[in-house]
């Protein structure tokens, strides 16, 4: 009888022990699950959250329609929040004019993934500047880039039309309007949110002189 007690108690410890091991083998495989498994739609859950902040007129968050998309195509798909750049104004910049498609700009900027497992904050893919805050920045070292416009993927030339001369702009780019679901740039995969906080340092019209200082 007690044989039976003691093989039906090491019964109970090794399914007790195998029970274990399966959810730490679960757990751990939880843990090392792809930095960017279910990117799509964990993306596409992020703009959705902007877009519903954008649409509410909260936090400061506006929206503007990329330009190759028309207005009755938007009317016809009030639902689609990927045919719009998202934008929350940090400060102004106290200057008079936008940018044009055909412009050249000098911009500070950072961009970033939206947060993941490993990121937190977000993978930075680009950034002129090292400091911990766009507003922070010493543009004496950091030179701020020179970009065309027009160059930009359109989401964030849409947003660049949209700023003024020392604007500082924290933008939301969903991937239909950013590198789309065959994403070209080795850092940043298909189906990506793109994430940028952006000074728009000067703007220079057809012709002037793009010399930094």
């Amino acid at each position: 009888m007690k044989s039976k007690q003691i093989l039906r108690l090491l019964s109970l410890c090794i399914m007790s022990y195998a029970f274990c091991m399966a959810s730490v083998s679960c757990s751990k495989d939880e843990e090392e699950a792809g930095e960017y498994d279910n990117w799509q739609a964990r993306n596409q859950a992020y703009v959705d959250s902007i877009a519903n902040l954008a649409k509410q007129g909260l936090n400061g968050w506006t929206r503007a329609r990329v330009y190759y998309y028309s207005q009755p195509y938007a009317d016809s798909h009030p639902d689609n929040n990927n045919i719009y750049v998202y934008m929350q104004k940090i400060s102004s910049g106290g200057g008079t004019v936008c940018p044009i498609y055909s412009d050249t700009v000098r911009v500070q900027y950072r961009g970033r993934l939206i947060p993941s497992k490993s990121y937190p904050y977000g993978n930075v893919f680009g950034q002129s500047f090292w400091e911990d805050k766009i507003e922070e920045i010493h543009e004496n070292t950091a030179v701020p880039t020179l970009l065309a416009v027009e160059e930009n993927v359109p989401g964030f030339c849409q947003a660049l039309q949209n700023m003024y001369e020392g604007d500082i702009y924290h933008i939301v780019i969903p991937y239909a309007v950013g590198y789309g679901s065959n994403s070209t740039v080795s850092s940043i995969p298909n189906y990506s949110t793109l994430i940028f906080d952006t000074k728009l340092v000067k703007l220079y019209k057809r012709g002037e002189n793009k010399t930094w200082r």
